[in-house]
């Protein structure tokens, strides 16, 4: 007779088989459907602009397709389906609308930043203070909420279009490649559109440079960029943490 933790092995991988065993009992179908319906619920939670775009009916096909192949990796539901953009970006649906892979990436930064750890963000009047050469001096780093995405669709343009408050209206956003920062303030997590500059200011900084440096090397990458106003979104966006003042 097994064991309990070989049972409980057994049970659970009965539960999620994508065949129910041979000789199931009638009760044991209620325990794998259970099992499915929270996945699909969370899938749902996690990804609700895939959801809108796709609507009530292909969504849950999708999700289901997904869910049989994706089993959670952590008990935290909230935190489920990390590889659903990946996932997408091959699936039917995924051809039929080219930037919902990008989308389902925002979906999963937004949650990303609303769980990630909390730190005192940089704010505005941190800055006032400062000479330019001590503020161009910083070596402040990307908050812990803070996440940057890349894409080479309109994504962004289309998830706020679908999370904006009161009714959707149909767009027809330009066709190129936008930037997002979401970031996070107390508990209300934003997605930003950012330029290439702001971009490239976030990357600098991501990799260790100080804030002058940062400038500079977005200035030599995108001539002509309005610096002052990436900068200035940048830091009322709470992406920032943790500056000290350094010499170059």
């Amino acid at each position: 007779m097994p064991d309990g933790a070989e049972f409980q092995r057994s049970f659970a991988q009965a539960v999620a088989s994508k065949r129910p065993p041979r000789g199931m009992a009638p009760a044991f179908a209620v325990y794998r459907n259970t099992w499915l319906k929270g996945l699909l619920d969370a899938l749902g939670a996690n990804f609700p602009t895939v959801a809108m775009i796709l609507g009530p009916e292909a969504f849950k096909a999708v999700a289901i397709e997904f869910a049989r192949d994706h089993r959670p990796d952590t008990p935290i539901l909230a935190l489920y389906g990390g590889d659903l953009p990946d996932f997408l970006a091959v699936h039917h649906g995924g051809g039929e609308i080219p930037y919902l892979r990008d989308v389902a990436a925002l979906d999963r930064l937004w949650t990303e930043s609303f769980f990630a750890p909390d730190a005192p963000a940089l704010r505005p009047q941190d800055y006032t203070s400062l000479r330019p050469v001590e503020m161009f001096g910083l070596r402040p780093k990307l908050h812990p909420a803070a996440r940057i995405g890349r894409f080479e669709t309109p994504a962004v343009t289309i998830w706020q279009a679908h999370r904006a408050e009161g009714e959707f209206e149909e767009i027809e956003p330009e066709w190129r490649a936008e930037r997002a920062l979401v970031s996070r303030r107390g508990a209300a997590v934003s997605v930003t559109l950012l330029d290439e500059a702001a971009y490239k200011i976030l990357i600098e900084i991501g990799g260790g440079r100080t804030l002058g440096s940062a400038i500079a090397a977005a200035a030599d990458a995108h001539p002509g960029s309005d610096l002052a106003a990436g900068v200035s979104t940048i830091i009322a966006s709470g992406a920032l943490t943790g500056a000290a003042k350094e010499r170059e």
